[in-house]
């Protein structure tokens, strides 16, 4: 019988602004539109309405739409830290917001390739700690020069970084972890997931009887 771990909240990014051109694809990095920070703020408002208690840290894949939508919909549930001082965003009590780079999308398209930690830093400098621990070449996702494992290994150690999070949490109340991630991503951690842009689903982590991580 499989062991229920803990809940995980699966986000698919809000709009970046590379799906509004013809040639979007060729945009590096791309950032959200402003549409898309809009629907990132109705998505936090109303996860957060229901998990408000419970939430123990967010994960987010560290392209910069990623980040955005983390920042712009969490504001209610993540550390003032991560806020320029004053903003009024962010909670004292807040949770950590953790970048892991194998949770960037799967091909590597420029509108789907990270940018070094100098730039992410110049852009998001309350991140820098959380930047600083990326590897140098995080973003580069094939040849010798790339840091990330296979897509299996890649899954196990997404599934593995959820466990350890539930873990680390020092509230026994608060019990969920929220992802924030690219659809194809979504789509190798649960096959068929089918997340909308700004949406999100809720799946189980599990340990399996024969004791490998699962989202169900």
């Amino acid at each position: 019988m499989a062991q229920t771990i803990c809940k995980v909240h699966l986000v698919r990014h809000a709009e970046g602004v590379h799906t509004l051109f013809p040639d979007g694809r060729t945009i590096p990095d791309a950032q959200l539109s402003q549409r898309g920070y809009d629907s990132a703020e109705d998505l936090g408002r109303r996860l957060i309405s229901e998990h408000s208690n419970t939430i123990c840290t967010i994960i987010s894949s560290p392209l910069r739409r990623t980040i955005q939508t983390s920042l712009a919909a969490f504001h209610r549930a993540l550390h003032t830290k991560y806020y320029p001082t004053n903003s009024g965003r962010g909670a004292q009590d807040g949770v950590r917001l953790v970048l892991d780079a194998n949770l960037q999308e799967i091909d590597d398209l420029p509108c789907n390739t990270g940018s070094p930690r100098e730039e992410l830093i110049d852009q998001f400098p309350e991140l820098h700690d959380e930047i600083s621990l990326l590897h140098p070449r995080w973003y580069v996702k094939s040849g010798p020069e790339s840091p990330l494992p296979p897509r299996a290994r890649r899954k196990e150690q997404i599934l593995k970084r959820l466990e350890q999070a539930f873990q680390e949490s020092s509230d026994s109340k608060k019990t969920d972890v929220v992802v924030v991630a690219h659809g194809g991503v979504i789509e190798m951690l649960v096959r068929g997931a089918d997340i909308d842009i700004a949406q999100w689903k809720t799946f189980d982590l599990v340990r399996t009887s024969s004791g490998q991580l699962e989202l169900e």
